[in-house]
């Protein structure tokens, strides 16, 4: 619930109409959704103008608007407040913040590179051993995404998990100042999004504003198989709890084993631990949530038994056994990074039939693009990948490379466009077979596997 005068400190708007007295059941950014009584927040987004949706927000129940185009305001309606804001996004975001300080309950944000939502899954399925914990749906991991899961906290709430996101630099300053952080993971600094952020150091410094910005305690929780992250064991100013594999650490996994569906290892030399899926960098995942667990006081059967029952969100790593083959979808994004780690996966799998890459163009990575996806081809080459299916533009540097390096060309394919690869597949694909499906969110790859679900 909030009132005229909450919205107007939270976001430094002006009253342009309506009583001070009213009262808003909740926040609003889509008419769809908008329930009676709220205030609309008329977010402009890529694709979009949230003023064009004013009238629509009050035939629906609104009660309050929160906008920044007075002209596109052609009156103001009796018993609807009106504030103008200087930009309705920090508006939202401000709004969200005021919400967040009327809990005295503990934020943990999680970025990095690769792994955020798997981690932050993890961390949230982990706590729920103890606590009753939010936590951002999907990837709801932006200025808008954040600010939406904040304002669903509640007081039967003891904890909240936020995934953050970042494509340009400043985004995870400004997300901090939101969620204000009192406990912060970075899974690793990794190749991504380099189009605005440039290179690692620009990933590095992006990324470490979640430190800088946690509130009291303000714990730190990091990787320290990561090279860049683990050079931050010199700095003190914060507390830092380190996970890693096979590192001197605080949380620490040895003697890792590789089973069908599913690694095992030894945590701190004396817990043997096992995760589902034989995911070398969920091993490391599932570090930094038993470490958010001894954190918050969980005892380590409660941390095992979340562990072990977790199983990983859609499109990333999923094993889907079809008919004839197996499916790894892991479509949801591609980086250097991560699509490493898949690829590993996948060639560790046993099989009567084929290893098969279904490779999508990597985006956001600005000049190394070309390298980047050279660089695959000849790592393809030299791995137990069987067949090679790149699509897109970029990936086309992928396929030419693995020829030249040496794969047999009988054995890579390269088409522009998902119905194409499907066509493919559909003709191809083998008793035993096991595909990896990975390329970044606007390559659409969950087609492909939808229609090899489909198929059956």
């Amino acid at each position: 619930m909030f009132n005229v005068k909450d919205l107007l400190s939270a976001t430094a708007g002006i009253l342009n109409s309506g009583e001070q007295c009213q009262r808003f059941r909740g926040i609003s950014i889509d008419t769809r959704t908008l329930g009676e009584g709220e205030a609309f927040v008329a977010i402009i987004g890529k694709n979009f103008d949230g003023h064009d949706f004013i009238l629509e927000a009050i035939r629906r129940g609104a009660k309050g608007i929160i906008y920044v185009h007075a002209e596109k305001i052609k009156k103001f309606q009796k018993g609807i407040v009106y504030i103008k804001v200087a930009e309705t996004t920090a508006a939202f975001g401000a709004i969200a913040r005021f919400h967040r300080e009327r809990y005295d309950i503990p934020v943990i944000a999680v970025t990095g590179s690769s792994g955020k939502t798997t981690t932050k899954e993890m961390i949230a399925w982990v706590l729920s051993a103890k606590y009753k914990v939010l936590k951002n749906q999907g990837t709801q991991n932006n200025l808008i995404g954040v600010p939406l899961t904040l304002l669903n906290i509640h007081s039967k709430h003891d904890l909240c998990v936020v995934e953050m996101g970042t494509n340009r630099a400043g985004e995870i300053k400004q997300l901090s100042q939101i969620a204000e952080p009192n406990v912060g993971v970075i899974t690793n600094i990794g190749p991504a999004h380099l189009e605005f952020l440039e290179s690692l150091k620009g990933v590095y410094k992006e990324k470490i504003e979640l430190i800088k910005h946690l509130k009291n305690p303000g714990i730190a929780v990091l990787n320290k198989s990561d090279i860049i992250l683990s050079e931050l064991s010199r700095i003190r100013s914060k507390p830092i709890f380190f996970f890693g594999i096979n590192n001197a650490c605080d949380f620490m996994a040895t003697e890792i084993t590789y089973r069908p569906h599913s690694v095992s290892f030894l945590f701190n030399g004396a817990y043997q631990f096992e995760v589902k899926h034989s995911a070398l960098h969920n091993v490391s995942n599932a570090l930094a949530a038993i470490g958010c667990g001894l954190v918050f006081g969980l005892d380590f059967q409660m941390i095992k038994e979340k562990i072990e029952t977790f199983d990983s969100p859609d499109m990333r790593l999923k094993e889907i056994q079809l008919k004839t083959c197996v499916v790894f979808d892991d479509s949801y994004n591609s980086n250097p990074q991560s699509l490493k780690q898949a690829i590993d996966v996948l060639c560790r799998q046993s099989t009567s039939g084929r290893r098969i890459l279904v490779m999508g163009d990597m985006l956001e990575l600005g000049k190394k693009s070309g390298e980047f996806h050279a660089y695959f081809g000849r790592y393809v080459s030299k791995k137990s990948i069987d067949v090679l299916v790149t699509m897109g533009d970029f990936s086309k540097e992928t396929s030419e490379s693995a020829r030249k390096n040496g794969m047999n060309a009988a054995s890579v394919f390269h088409f522009h466009n998902c119905p194409a690869v499907v066509e493919f597949l559909s003709a191809n694909i083998k008793e035993g077979d096991i595909l990896l499906i990975k390329g970044s969110r606007a390559m659409e790859m969950e087609k492909i596997v939808a229609c090899l679900k489909a198929r059956g």
